[in-house]
């Protein structure tokens, strides 16, 4: 699913190991392919769909970056453990470190929503919260009223 966005830690990113470990165009080439992966059809994965990696000459290309500082990149990213590479394409690990918090907290804002205790639109707030059952989200949304 394509993103509109990905978290970018400060702290990490001005004195994590990336910082002394890549020279500053594989940083960018990094903070790029986190941008690609986020563009991507699959959660954390670049490629073009399932099974389907992308060539290096196009990441290239689509970064507009020479082929072999892609290559220098990845390796490192590789060996690092920020990534690793499939024949489904390049996944980032731990992907959602990468994830806005807005996804993971949308489910609580659906069940703090004005028409949340309607009974409309009640099987959609159990679902979004992902309760194990129907009296915990009536319970859920009593609590909240009050």
């Amino acid at each position: 699913m394509a993103r509109r966005w990905v978290k970018v830690w400060v702290n990490e990113s001005l004195t994590g190991t990336i910082r002394f470990d890549f020279t500053p165009a594989e940083r960018g080439v990094w903070y790029d392919l986190l941008v690609l992966a986020g563009n991507c059809r699959l959660d954390g994965i670049i490629a073009a769909g399932p099974g389907r990696p992308y060539p290096y000459n196009w990441i290239a290309g689509t970064l507009n970056i020479p082929l072999e500082l892609l290559e220098v990149t990845l390796t490192k990213c590789e060996e690092s453990g920020r990534i690793r590479e499939d024949s489904e394409g390049i996944h980032i690990l731990n992907w959602g470190k990468y994830q806005s918090e807005y996804e993971r907290q949308k489910p609580y804002r659906q069940l703090k929503a004005p028409d949340a205790g309607t009974p409309a639109t009640l099987k959609l707030h159990q679902q979004a919260a992902q309760v194990k059952t129907k009296s915990e989200a009536t319970i859920m949304l009593e609590e909240m009223e009050k």
